[in-house]
């Protein structure tokens, strides 16, 4: 090795440990000075930081809560596919439904997006005679979605969120009780093409398509792959079918305050979506079942509390 290498090296050492030394010294006389003040200090500090707002008045609180709640959404979903709407809603205490609803399907979409491109192996578009694809089912929902819509519009959408929702509830509780006691054969593309059209009817007046679906392949007893593989592009579409239907006929919606939102929270949601595949793919059918109902039952408490809501 030369010389002036030799002579760099301590040299580096000596400013390592002096930028140290000094850190080390100011930190020690910093606290000294702050004494008894410290606590009222650090009080102050939460404050300013809770009171910096953006986005039209959306304070840094409240935008970290929403972002730890759709990366919880996003964890549920990459799990199970589904149901990210269902934990997602609970933004909608803290933003107006007009904002948190479109913001709740982007998200949805990317996240449908990223678990699409990781379990992309296991995804079927149209049938074979292996697998059963999602293609009658899309056809479906597309057709159903407008049906949706203009029941949200022009009759009582609450009375059909809570009868939904409490027929979740009281299906899932049983067949977690009674596991294997409801089976049906039926199947084909017509079955598939009426319950994707029931899911499409269902998203466009509560926005949990998936739950039809969800529903049907649970009682033919299909495997977590054959169920991803049909539910995660069908949701996708449907999202982007709603989406589209709501840029046309509310383009104010998507203001610069909805695009900051959508760019703050979609890192929290792709990284939740990350995790819970990661889980899904450790996860035994069984355990896969169980985890399903259990998020369906957290769908009707979700479509109960909305229709309660919206009844007050």
């Amino acid at each position: 090795m030369p010389a002036a290498a030799f002579r760099q090296e301590p040299n580096a050492g000596i400013a390592i440990r002096l930028a140290v030394s000094l850190s080390i010294a100011g930190i020690a006389i910093a606290l000294r000075a702050i004494g008894d003040n410290a606590l009222p200090l650090l009080r102050d500090i939460a404050a300013f930081i809770s009171s910096l707002s953006i986005a039209d008045g959306l304070s840094l609180t409240m935008i970290g809560v929403i972002t730890v709640v759709l990366f919880l959404a996003g964890v549920v979903s990459g799990l199970s596919g589904f149901a990210f709407s269902a934990v997602a809603a609970c933004i909608i205490w803290l933003l107006p439904p007009l904002k948190a609803v479109p913001l709740i399907m982007l998200l949805s979409a990317c996240n449908q997006l990223l678990s699409l491109g990781k379990l992309r192996k296991e995804m079927v578009l149209r049938s074979t005679i292996e697998r059963e694809g999602a293609l009658a089912y899309i056809v479906g929902g597309v057709v159903g979605v407008p049906i949706g819509l203009e029941l949200l519009h022009g009759l009582p959408s609450s009375m059909f969120a809570g009868g939904l929702g409490l027929f979740l509830i009281l299906y899932s509780v049983f067949v977690l009780l009674r596991p294997d006691s409801l089976r049906i054969k039926l199947s084909g593309w017509r079955p598939a093409a009426a319950v994707g059209a029931a899911g499409g009817i269902v998203g466009g007046f509560s926005a949990f398509p998936g739950s039809m679906p969800v529903v049907y392949l649970g009682l033919r007893g299909l495997s977590k792959t054959e169920t991803r593989g049909i539910t995660q592009p069908y949701i996708l579409v449907l999202q982007l079918v709603s989406l589209s239907i709501l840029a046309l006929t509310r383009p104010a919606t998507f203001d610069t305050k909805f695009w900051l939102l959508w760019a703050l929270t979609l890192p929290a949601v792709l990284l939740g979506s990350s995790s819970g595949v990661a889980l899904y793919r450790r996860m035994s059918e069984v355990n896969f079942r169980r985890a399903v109902l259990i998020l369906l039952i957290v769908s009707g408490v979700s479509l109960v509390t909305k229709a309660l809501i919206q009844s007050i």
